[in-house]
């Protein structure tokens, strides 16, 4: 969280040989995950062959953010990994186990 009490979450986006790479980091909540699903829209208009998520140094996954996911997940390659516990736990109950790698 940030001083103001609002939650943060980082967002990169790379690309390397055709595969685009989205990492996050922090919180991705009902605030922070429009900034997840325009990293993905980003990711998309790259014309990718593959996207990877990690969200290995996610804190918290809420089922928002596993929307912004599966949402993408119709229009892409996307494989998640690595995830952190957290991560895995949304995506597993939210039935989207299918994206981990």
């Amino acid at each position: 969280m940030t001083d103001s009490g609002r939650p943060m979450v980082d967002v990169r986006v790379a690309e390397l040989d055709g595969v685009v790479t989205v990492a996050v980091a922090g919180e991705v909540d009902l605030l922070t995950a429009p900034s997840l699903a325009e990293a993905l829209a980003d990711a998309a208009g790259l014309a990718p062959r593959a996207v990877e998520v990690d969200l290995s140094a996610v804190d918290f996954l809420s089922v928002a953010g596993a929307a912004a996911l599966a949402r993408a997940a119709e229009q892409l390659a996307l494989r998640v990994r690595p995830v952190s516990h957290a991560s895995r736990v949304t995506l597993v109950a939210a039935g989207l186990d299918h994206l981990l790698a």
